[in-house]
Protein backbone atom coordinates (compact mmCIF):
# COMPACT_ATOMS: atom_id res chain seq x y z
CA UNK A 1 0.00 0.00 0.00
CA UNK A 2 1.29 3.36 -1.01
CA UNK A 3 2.52 6.39 1.07
CA UNK A 4 -0.03 9.04 0.65
CA UNK A 5 1.85 12.49 0.81
CA UNK A 6 -0.34 15.26 2.97
CA UNK A 7 0.26 18.62 0.87
CA UNK A 8 -1.54 20.13 3.82
CA UNK A 9 0.68 19.40 6.37
CA UNK A 10 3.62 20.32 4.44
CA UNK A 11 2.11 23.22 3.31
CA UNK A 12 0.82 24.33 6.35
CA UNK A 13 5.08 24.31 7.85
CA UNK A 14 6.09 26.08 4.44
CA UNK A 15 3.49 28.89 5.09
CA UNK A 16 4.83 29.46 8.56
CA UNK A 17 8.49 29.91 7.18
CA UNK A 18 6.54 31.93 4.60
CA UNK A 19 4.72 34.19 7.31
CA UNK A 20 7.95 34.59 9.02
CA UNK A 21 10.03 35.59 6.14
CA UNK A 22 7.30 38.10 5.20
CA UNK A 23 7.30 40.01 8.47
CA UNK A 24 11.28 40.45 8.01
CA UNK A 25 10.79 41.59 4.76
CA UNK A 26 7.75 44.43 6.05
CA UNK A 27 10.14 45.26 8.71
CA UNK A 28 13.44 46.06 6.44
CA UNK A 29 12.09 47.55 3.91
CA UNK A 30 8.73 48.73 5.52
CA UNK A 31 7.62 47.29 2.42
CA UNK A 32 4.06 45.18 2.28
CA UNK A 33 4.06 42.09 -0.68
CA UNK A 34 0.96 42.74 -3.12
CA UNK A 35 -0.68 40.28 -4.81
CA UNK A 36 -3.63 41.37 -7.96
CA UNK A 37 -5.62 38.55 -9.11
CA UNK A 38 -8.11 38.84 -12.21
CA UNK A 39 -11.19 36.69 -12.26
CA UNK A 40 -13.04 36.62 -15.40
CA UNK A 41 -16.81 35.14 -15.01
CA UNK A 42 -17.98 32.94 -12.32
CA UNK A 43 -16.95 29.38 -13.07
CA UNK A 44 -17.23 27.90 -9.03
CA UNK A 45 -13.72 26.19 -9.41
CA UNK A 46 -11.95 29.73 -10.76
CA UNK A 47 -13.77 30.93 -7.90
CA UNK A 48 -12.94 29.22 -5.00
CA UNK A 49 -9.36 29.00 -6.11
CA UNK A 50 -9.45 32.34 -5.91
CA UNK A 51 -10.49 32.53 -2.30
CA UNK A 52 -8.25 29.91 -1.27
CA UNK A 53 -5.76 32.37 -2.46
CA UNK A 54 -6.73 35.69 -0.61
CA UNK A 55 -6.98 33.71 2.44
CA UNK A 56 -3.48 31.93 2.16
CA UNK A 57 -2.13 35.07 1.25
CA UNK A 58 -3.45 37.35 3.81
CA UNK A 59 -2.85 35.03 6.36
CA UNK A 60 0.86 35.09 5.85
CA UNK A 61 0.99 39.04 5.17
CA UNK A 62 0.66 39.32 1.68
CA UNK A 63 -1.85 42.10 0.30
CA UNK A 64 -4.26 40.40 -1.96
CA UNK A 65 -6.45 42.37 -4.47
CA UNK A 66 -9.11 40.47 -6.27
CA UNK A 67 -9.97 42.53 -10.02
CA UNK A 68 -13.53 40.39 -10.82
CA UNK A 69 -14.63 41.10 -14.49
CA UNK A 70 -18.18 39.57 -16.38
CA UNK A 71 -17.03 37.07 -18.56
CA UNK A 72 -18.04 39.76 -22.11
CA UNK A 73 -14.67 41.38 -20.57
CA UNK A 74 -13.47 43.20 -23.93
CA UNK A 75 -10.07 41.86 -24.41
CA UNK A 76 -8.87 45.70 -24.85
CA UNK A 77 -9.89 46.36 -21.32
CA UNK A 78 -7.80 43.48 -19.65
CA UNK A 79 -4.93 44.77 -21.08
CA UNK A 80 -5.37 48.24 -20.14
CA UNK A 81 -5.82 46.98 -16.45
CA UNK A 82 -2.79 44.68 -16.41
CA UNK A 83 -0.56 47.90 -18.14
CA UNK A 84 -2.24 50.26 -15.65
CA UNK A 85 -0.76 47.39 -13.10
CA UNK A 86 2.17 46.97 -14.74
CA UNK A 87 3.37 50.84 -13.84
CA UNK A 88 1.75 50.24 -10.24
CA UNK A 89 5.30 50.11 -7.76
CA UNK A 90 3.10 48.72 -5.14
CA UNK A 91 2.12 45.82 -7.01
CA UNK A 92 4.51 43.06 -7.18
CA UNK A 93 2.70 40.17 -8.24
CA UNK A 94 -0.23 40.16 -11.09
CA UNK A 95 -1.90 36.87 -11.88
CA UNK A 96 -4.83 35.71 -14.25
CA UNK A 97 -7.45 32.77 -12.65
CA UNK A 98 -7.07 30.04 -15.60
CA UNK A 99 -8.55 28.82 -17.77
CA UNK A 100 -10.83 31.62 -19.25
CA UNK A 101 -14.36 31.28 -19.58
CA UNK A 102 -14.58 28.74 -22.69
CA UNK A 103 -17.21 30.70 -24.61
CA UNK A 104 -15.71 34.60 -23.80
CA UNK A 105 -14.40 36.79 -26.05
CA UNK A 106 -11.17 37.07 -24.73
CA UNK A 107 -10.42 33.27 -25.17
CA UNK A 108 -9.18 33.67 -28.45
CA UNK A 109 -6.69 36.18 -26.84
CA UNK A 110 -5.58 34.35 -23.62
CA UNK A 111 -1.89 34.45 -24.55
CA UNK A 112 -1.76 37.83 -25.98
CA UNK A 113 -3.58 39.16 -22.31
CA UNK A 114 -1.10 36.91 -20.40
CA UNK A 115 1.93 38.74 -22.70
CA UNK A 116 1.00 42.04 -21.22
CA UNK A 117 1.89 41.08 -17.63
CA UNK A 118 5.63 42.30 -16.64
CA UNK A 119 7.79 39.12 -16.90
CA UNK A 120 9.08 40.75 -13.28
CA UNK A 121 5.32 40.80 -11.79
CA UNK A 122 4.24 37.20 -13.60
CA UNK A 123 4.45 35.47 -10.25
CA UNK A 124 2.46 32.80 -11.91
CA UNK A 125 4.99 32.29 -14.91
CA UNK A 126 2.88 32.14 -17.75
CA UNK A 127 4.11 34.90 -19.84
CA UNK A 128 6.16 33.49 -22.45
CA UNK A 129 9.59 35.28 -21.80
CA UNK A 130 9.30 33.23 -18.90
CA UNK A 131 8.34 30.00 -19.93
CA UNK A 132 11.21 30.54 -22.61
CA UNK A 133 13.92 31.29 -19.62
CA UNK A 134 12.15 28.20 -17.99
CA UNK A 135 13.16 26.13 -21.01
CA UNK A 136 16.82 27.38 -20.64
CA UNK A 137 16.88 25.99 -17.21
CA UNK A 138 17.84 30.19 -16.23
CA UNK A 139 14.12 30.93 -14.49
CA UNK A 140 13.06 34.09 -13.09
CA UNK A 141 10.59 32.10 -11.51
CA UNK A 142 9.12 28.30 -11.75
CA UNK A 143 5.32 28.05 -12.62
CA UNK A 144 4.10 27.58 -9.08
CA UNK A 145 2.88 24.38 -9.74
CA UNK A 146 6.00 23.08 -11.06
CA UNK A 147 7.55 24.14 -7.89
CA UNK A 148 5.07 22.34 -6.13
CA UNK A 149 5.83 18.70 -7.95
CA UNK A 150 9.37 19.48 -7.32
CA UNK A 151 8.71 20.05 -3.56
CA UNK A 152 7.10 17.04 -3.51
CA UNK A 153 9.54 14.83 -5.43
CA UNK A 154 11.67 16.15 -2.34
CA UNK A 155 9.91 14.70 -0.02
CA UNK A 156 9.78 10.85 -1.55
CA UNK A 157 11.33 8.37 1.06
CA UNK A 158 14.72 7.13 -0.28
CA UNK A 159 14.55 4.22 -2.76
CA UNK A 160 10.55 4.60 -3.34
CA UNK A 161 10.09 4.16 -7.48
CA UNK A 162 13.11 2.20 -7.87
CA UNK A 163 16.49 0.86 -5.99
CA UNK A 164 18.47 4.03 -6.65
CA UNK A 165 17.91 6.60 -3.75
CA UNK A 166 19.17 9.56 -6.79
CA UNK A 167 16.44 11.33 -8.35
CA UNK A 168 18.62 11.80 -11.45
CA UNK A 169 18.47 7.88 -11.99
CA UNK A 170 15.25 7.60 -11.87
CA UNK A 171 12.71 7.56 -14.86
CA UNK A 172 9.90 9.95 -15.32
CA UNK A 173 6.60 10.20 -17.30
CA UNK A 174 5.30 13.22 -17.70
CA UNK A 175 1.29 12.59 -18.89
CA UNK A 176 -0.35 16.01 -20.41
CA UNK A 177 3.63 17.49 -21.55
CA UNK A 178 2.12 19.85 -23.92
CA UNK A 179 0.05 21.66 -21.31
CA UNK A 180 0.22 24.55 -19.38
CA UNK A 181 1.92 22.66 -16.28
CA UNK A 182 3.41 20.03 -18.04
CA UNK A 183 5.17 21.70 -21.06
CA UNK A 184 7.14 23.76 -18.48
CA UNK A 185 7.35 20.59 -16.15
CA UNK A 186 8.28 18.84 -18.95
CA UNK A 187 11.32 21.12 -20.18
CA UNK A 188 12.42 21.67 -16.49
CA UNK A 189 13.20 18.30 -15.77
CA UNK A 190 14.97 18.19 -19.11
CA UNK A 191 17.35 20.68 -18.84
CA UNK A 192 18.27 19.45 -15.17
CA UNK A 193 19.42 16.15 -17.00
CA UNK A 194 16.61 13.90 -15.83
CA UNK A 195 15.06 11.07 -18.03
CA UNK A 196 12.30 11.95 -19.49
CA UNK A 197 9.34 10.61 -20.98
CA UNK A 198 6.56 12.67 -22.48
CA UNK A 199 2.87 11.64 -24.09
CA UNK A 200 -0.65 13.06 -22.96
CA UNK A 201 -3.90 11.47 -23.59
CA UNK A 202 -3.75 11.37 -26.97
CA UNK A 203 -0.53 9.14 -27.64
CA UNK A 204 -1.69 5.28 -28.63
CA UNK A 205 -0.79 2.61 -26.15
CA UNK A 206 0.07 5.61 -23.67
CA UNK A 207 0.53 3.01 -20.79
CA UNK A 208 3.89 2.35 -23.05
CA UNK A 209 5.42 5.11 -21.51
CA UNK A 210 3.65 5.24 -18.44
CA UNK A 211 4.47 1.73 -17.52
CA UNK A 212 7.95 2.68 -17.79
CA UNK A 213 8.12 5.21 -15.29
CA UNK A 214 10.02 5.15 -11.60
CA UNK A 215 7.68 8.76 -10.71
CA UNK A 216 4.86 9.33 -13.01
CA UNK A 217 3.44 12.82 -13.41
CA UNK A 218 0.03 13.48 -14.66
CA UNK A 219 -1.52 16.79 -15.77
CA UNK A 220 -4.15 16.52 -18.05
CA UNK A 221 -7.09 17.17 -16.48
CA UNK A 222 -9.09 14.39 -17.30
CA UNK A 223 -10.60 12.52 -14.31
CA UNK A 224 -9.30 8.57 -13.66
CA UNK A 225 -7.39 8.58 -16.97
CA UNK A 226 -4.25 6.85 -15.31
CA UNK A 227 -5.36 3.18 -14.54
CA UNK A 228 -3.82 0.23 -12.05
CA UNK A 229 -2.72 -1.75 -14.94
CA UNK A 230 -0.79 1.42 -16.17
CA UNK A 231 1.66 1.50 -13.78
CA UNK A 232 4.36 -0.83 -12.55
CA UNK A 233 4.45 -1.81 -9.16
CA UNK A 234 6.39 0.97 -6.46
CA UNK A 235 5.65 3.63 -8.31
CA UNK A 236 5.75 7.03 -7.38
CA UNK A 237 2.57 8.45 -8.82
CA UNK A 238 2.19 12.98 -8.52
CA UNK A 239 -1.28 13.81 -9.17
CA UNK A 240 -2.20 17.35 -10.77
CA UNK A 241 -5.37 16.94 -11.90
CA UNK A 242 -7.97 19.45 -10.84
CA UNK A 243 -10.58 19.53 -9.42
CA UNK A 244 -10.90 15.90 -9.97
CA UNK A 245 -7.62 13.72 -10.12
CA UNK A 246 -6.06 12.08 -13.25
CA UNK A 247 -5.29 8.98 -11.52
CA UNK A 248 -7.79 6.53 -9.98
CA UNK A 249 -6.45 6.77 -6.85
CA UNK A 250 -7.90 4.21 -4.85
CA UNK A 251 -6.60 0.91 -6.99
CA UNK A 252 -3.48 2.68 -8.11
CA UNK A 253 -2.62 3.21 -4.25
CA UNK A 254 -2.61 -0.34 -4.07
CA UNK A 255 0.40 -0.66 -6.09
CA UNK A 256 2.18 2.15 -6.32
CA UNK A 257 5.09 3.26 -3.42
CA UNK A 258 3.96 6.80 -2.99
CA UNK A 259 0.96 8.95 -4.53
CA UNK A 260 -0.97 12.17 -4.01
CA UNK A 261 -4.24 12.80 -3.32
CA UNK A 262 -6.39 15.12 -5.17
CA UNK A 263 -7.63 17.60 -2.86
CA UNK A 264 -4.72 17.65 -0.70
CA UNK A 265 -1.47 16.80 -2.57
CA UNK A 266 -0.23 19.51 -4.75
CA UNK A 267 -2.92 22.18 -4.37
CA UNK A 268 -1.93 23.44 -1.33
CA UNK A 269 1.65 23.48 -2.04
CA UNK A 270 0.71 25.39 -5.58
CA UNK A 271 -0.77 28.14 -3.50
CA UNK A 272 2.24 28.44 -1.42
CA UNK A 273 4.33 28.50 -4.55
CA UNK A 274 2.21 31.18 -5.61
CA UNK A 275 2.91 33.15 -2.80
CA UNK A 276 6.42 32.46 -2.20
CA UNK A 277 6.89 33.84 -5.89
CA UNK A 278 5.47 36.81 -5.06
CA UNK A 279 7.99 37.67 -2.12
CA UNK A 280 10.95 36.58 -4.47
CA UNK A 281 9.72 39.63 -6.92
CA UNK A 282 9.42 41.93 -4.26
CA UNK A 283 13.42 40.93 -3.64
CA UNK A 284 13.91 40.76 -7.39
CA UNK A 285 12.19 44.42 -7.52
CA UNK A 286 14.97 45.95 -4.89
CA UNK A 287 17.53 44.31 -6.64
Amino acid sequence: MAIIFDGKKLAGELAEKLDRDVTEFKVKTGITPKLVSILVGDDPASVLYTKIKQKKAESVGIDFIKKEFPENVEPEELISVIEQLNKDNSVHGIMIQLPLPRQSVIRNSQSVIVDTINPQKDVDCLTSVNLELVKQGKPRFLPATVQAIFKIINQIPRGAGTNSPLRCERSYCVVGSSGMVGKPLADYLENQGYQVNLCDEFTPDISVFTKQADILISATGIPNLIKKEMVKAGVVVIDVGSPVGDVDFENVSQVASFITPVPGGVGPLTVISLLENTLQACYNALA
